[in-house]
């Protein structure tokens, strides 16, 4: 295990999280704190994975996570499944028998690679000769990036396998201009970019110089700066008559996706006109793509793909148009989760990190909230997890308190994980924890009132949390509207722990709130 902590410690990696059982996890927490490497302990195993993957997110290498064998693994899995939808690089670990221990002499025995095989990337065990921290890191990290998982096992494997790795795509010089010429024809391009995006080095400052219209998935948020004229917002493949998408793509004359992939968007339509999808993966071997893609090219072919963009000037006037038109919709309501998106944004003066769950708010809050940076911004764009917001946020308090982060929730999602809550009282975290409230499910009750289905399955019984949280140690309140919002957050101290506010909204009101958005 000292041999591991000191993998471990080498590679980066500040904090682990999760459970530990008594056998080697304890060992090797206890070799990682003579290292200088945190142990953040959570009350539940799946959060610990989540808390790791948004650390994996923003420091650019995977996070590390730990559970016990058998149920400890089953109840990571949850969080690692969240990891793999959402692309998050984190290696997690369990104790684990060795393969030549019986049956009989194995107690909670469960079948870890069958856990493992729908959330993971692949398992090793930890082994005297094969892959160490450093090289389940780099397979965590590469494209495309998720959970691996290491068998921890005193005295370990003699021998295990090499990971798997990605090699360079070979370059296509002939392909390559011909997309340059497509570029050069076309008049009205329009740009796409999914999470790849977010790991193309550079490609946040080279966006800033288009006056196209850009487009990011709901994943990949602030890729592109906001607050730019050429920023269009989010592109779902599903938005309604009222955003950017619906009146933008009609009128372009090319399409430029950079890894514009299925499982970041909600529908997979065809465009109106040419298209041109850029990415590194195999099509054959990576069931993300519903997209038609070309390889991406060598780094000097996406310098050339965007200055042959950069010479390009259309769709400016009509952006603002399409957003003002929007905006008015849905500011046009009193005080709705629009109005409080933009008022919590503005206080902050956009110096404040977003995390999103998933419901009828994530879908305003996507198109509301503008940001600036890739490491502003954290949600479950892909997999759309219930829950999974909370998790996100406190790994991200954890690894960076710098500024505050900003976490809304919905009735659905914000009991999953209240307990590791109390990590933020514990740690003094600057986390400022919203739910957003209409009393139902409000994402599902749509088609309960559309169709006439019962809505007893999506009514939330008694939604408050403000004792709960309060027994958490935690300042909590209600606010009713934007000026007792702002005197909310004008009395909190940041660096003196976390606030969790409520926010309850008419139920009618908040179902229509997206109407002609999604």
């Amino acid at each position: 295990m000292k041999r591991l902590a000191q993998q471990i410690a080498g590679q980066g990696v500040r904090q682990v999280f999760g459970i530990p059982g008594s056998g080697d996890s304890l060992t090797l927490l206890d070799a990682l704190e003579h290292k200088g490497v945190s142990f953040i302990r959570t009350h539940f195993e799946g959060t610990g994975a989540i808390m790791a993957g948004a650390v994996g997110r923003l420091s650019g290498q995977a996070g590390a996570c730990i559970s016990i064998k058998g149920p400890g693994l089953a109840n990571m899995v949850p969080g690692l499944a969240v990891c793999r939808l959402e692309g998050l690089p984190v290696v997690s670990m369990s104790e684990a028998y060795l393969p030549e221990v019986p049956q009989s002499k194995a107690h909670k025995r469960m079948d870890h690679k069958g856990l493992l095989t729908a959330v993971a990337k692949g398992r090793r065990f930890c082994s005297k000769n094969g892959p160490g921290f450093s090289e389940m890191s780099s397979w965590a990290s590469e494209e495309v990036p998720g959970p691996v998982h290491l068998e921890i096992a005193d005295p370990g494997v003699e021998k295990e396998s090499a990971v798997p790795r990605t090699g360079p795509t070979p370059r296509d010089e002939e392909g390559e201009e011909k997309i340059l010429g497509l570029v050069r024809r076309s008049r009205r391009p329009i740009l796409i970019t999914g999470t790849l995006g977010l790991r193309v080095k550079g490609l946040t400052d080279q966006l800033a110089r288009l006056s196209v219209p850009v487009f990011s998935t709901a994943a990949s948020k602030g890729v592109m700066d906001e607050i730019l004229p050429s920023a269009a917002g989010v592109y779902t493949g599903a938005g309604g008559e009222r955003v950017p998408e619906s009146v933008l793509l009609p009128k372009a004359d090319l399409i430029v996706g950079i890894g514009l992939r299925h499982n970041e968007v909600l529908a997979v339509r065809g465009f109106p006109c040419p298209s041109i999808n850029l990415d590194p993966m195999d099509p054959a071997g990576f069931s993300g793509f519903g997209f038609e893609c070309t390889h991406a090219g060598s780094p000097d072919f996406m310098e050339s793909l965007m200055e042959g963009l950069v010479e390009k000037s259309w769709g400016l006037e009509e952006i603002e148009t399409c957003l003002e038109r929007l905006h008015s919709g849905l500011f046009s309501e009193g005080f709705l989760p629009a109005r409080l998106f933009r008022t919590v944004e503005a206080f902050f003066d956009g110096k404040c990190r977003l995390v999103l769950d998933t419901g009828n708010f994530c879908t305003v809050g996507e198109h509301v909230w503008r940001v600036r940076r890739p490491e502003n911004y954290l949600a479950s764009g892909q997999g759309r997890y219930m829950g999974a917001g909370l998790p996100l946020a406190l790994g991200a308090a954890i690894y960076d308190k710098t500024r505050p982060t900003a976490v809304f929730s919905g009735d659905g999602g914000i009991g999953m994980f209240i307990a590791d809550l109390k990590l933020a009282a514990a740690h003094r975290l600057p986390l400022l924890t919203v739910l957003l409230s209409d009393a139902y499910m409000g994402s599902l009750r749509g088609r309960t009132f559309s169709e006439g289905l019962t809505e007893k399955p999506v009514i939330v019984e008694r939604p408050s949390w403000r004792k709960v949280v309060e027994g958490l140690e935690i300042p909590a309140m209600e606010v009713r509207d934007e000026d007792g919002l702002v005197s909310a957050l004008r009395d909190w101290n940041p660096s003196e722990g976390p606030l969790f506010l409520e926010a309850f909204f008419e139920p009618q009101a908040y179902m229509e709130m997206v109407r002609g958005v999604r």
